[in-house]
């Protein structure tokens, strides 16, 4: 045997280790990952694959309407308070009746006007004027309008409630001196309420 030979066969094993042989695997992982990754590779029709069965996939009845409820636009009833228009989203809203009688609630904060009973319910209604930081004075009369969601139902008075609007992306988003729950202004002059920041907010108010 040549000593050579021997000499570099010698010098690829070393500590038990085959070196050769190990850089021999890396070269042929290192060839099949470049054909993996090329355009017409493994790699390649897998994500093709994918693409579709994305497309051939029937989406479900949650997802067909979840599309639908993001592309549609946003409807809003459209209601007078003391000096100006409102707009509610429809989403958010349970019930719109003519204003019920209220009994008063001794030493209660400005805008919580007092209780009223729909449907057997006891809820706390509230002035949407004085939320949004108008100080008039409320009239008699009106409609309760029950907001959706929590454990306990509360209401907004509006004083007429006038027609039902699709909000228009152009509109203009509200300035500060508009009020907390004011989002936008729309070319009518409706300000845009953000429902569920004053049910969030109605939530954590007591009524004492």
């Amino acid at each position: 045997m040549d000593d050579r030979t021997g000499a570099g066969e010698a010098a690829d094993v070393k500590d038990g280790i085959d070196w050769a042989a190990v850089r021999a695997r890396l070269d042929r992982q290192g060839r099949e990952a470049e054909k993996a990754a090329a355009p017409d590779g493994a790699w390649a029709d897998a994500l093709l694959r994918r693409r579709a069965e994305d497309l051939a996939r029937v989406p479900s009845a949650e997802e067909a309407d979840a599309a639908a409820e993001a592309e549609a636009p946003v409807a809003l009833l459209v209601g007078r308070g003391a000096d100006g228009l409102y707009g509610l989203d429809l989403r958010h809203l349970s019930r719109i009746v003519p204003l019920p009688r209220v009994a008063r609630v001794p030493h209660a904060a400005p805008e919580l006007l007092g209780l009223i009973a729909i449907d057997g319910r006891v809820m706390r209604l509230f002035d949407v004027d004085r939320l949004c930081g108008r100080n008039a004075v409320p009239a008699g009369g009106g409609f309760a309008v029950v907001l959706r969601g929590g454990e306990r139902p509360v209401a907004l008075r509006l004083r007429t409630v006038d027609t039902v609007m699709d909000l228009d992306g152009t509109d203009v988003k509200a300035p500060p001196e508009a009020g907390p729950f004011v989002t936008a202004i729309t070319r009518g002059r409706v300000a845009v309420l953000d429902v569920p920041a004053i049910l969030e907010t109605l939530r954590s108010m007591k009524e004492e």
